[in-house]
This record gives structure tokens, C-alpha cells and sequence, in this order.
């Protein structure tokens, strides 16, 4: 037999015979993974989102403290009074225009003493307390920051 004879005695599905493809079960376990995978990333996608906005809110809360208390700091170094507060209100997230979070600063101040190479060191501190309420979990989240005055 020539060459040309032997090419038409193949049959057309002749070749794919001898081939072994992946079967329709393979296929099923390989989408169910895929789609396994994908729920996972979501999942993790929006608790990153989460996260991420309570970041933002607690480094908003963290600025404005240190703003209040900087001032405070400020008035201090020039022989001023401190100027305390309770319950003042502050802005910490207003990206969203219908649902402004807001939060309550207070400033107290207290008198303490310490120790120091045996002498006895007067001093007064200020503690700053940024308190607010999360509105998707309905917790309340503060922010404490402390300066300490020695006399």
C-alpha cells in the first residue's frame, strides 16, 4: 500500500479514539472548586472592606484626639488654663451624607503623682476618651489617648 491509500483508510473519529479526555464528573469537581474559590475571595473581599472602614473611622478618632490634645498642649506652654470638655461633638465620618457618624470627645483632667530617683514628682494628665457607635454592628468604639503635664 502506498501512502496516499493508507491516509484514506483512517476513519474521520479514528484519531480521537486512541486520545483520553477529562470526563464529565472531572469537569463538575474542577467548576465546583472554581466556584468554592470564588466565594472564598468575596468573603474575604468584604471583610477587607469592613476592616478597612473601621481603620479609616479609628484613624479619624486617633487625629482628632491628638488635634484636641496638642492644643491643649499648646495653651499650656503659654501659661494658659486647660479648656476641658464633656461630650463635645465631632465628625468622624461623613462620606455618606445621609448617614453622618458622629462622635463625643471628653478631656478630663487629674492630678497623680510618680516617683523618680527617690524624689516625688507631682504631675497632671490629661486623658481624651473619642467614643462613638458603629452603625452596621450597633458597638460602640472609643479612642483613649493620655498627656502628661509635670508641675
Amino acid at each position: 500500500m502506498n501512502d496516499h491509500t493508507q491516509r484514506r483508510s483512517v476513519k474521520p473519529l479514528g484519531l480521537l479514539a486512541g486520545q483520553s479526555g477529562i470526563t464529565l464528573l472531572e469537569t463538575l469537581a474542577v467548576v465546583a472548586v472554581i466556584a468554592v474559590m470564588l466565594v472564598a475571595i468575596y468573603i474575604g473581599v468584604v471583610y477587607a472592606e469592613r476592616q478597612l472602614l473601621i481603620n479609616y473611622r479609628d484613624r479619624v478618632a486617633t487625629l482628632l484626639i491628638t488635634g484636641e490634645l496638642e492644643m491643649e498642649y499648646y495653651r499650656h506652654s503659654r501659661s494658659k488654663p486647660f479648656e476641658l470638655q464633656v461630650n463635645r461633638e465631632y465628625i468622624i465620618d461623613d462620606l455618606n451624607p445621609d448617614h453622618i457618624l458622629r462622635g463625643k470627645m471628653t478631656i478630663a483632667s487629674r492630678n497623680a503623682q510618680e516617683s523618680s530617683n527617690e524624689q516625688l514628682l507631682n504631675y497632671v494628665y490629661l486623658e481624651a476618651t473619642l467614643r462613638w457607635t458603629e452603625p452596621n454592628s450597633q458597638t460602640e468604639r472609643f479612642i483613649r489617648m493620655r498627656e502628661d503635664y509635670f508641675l
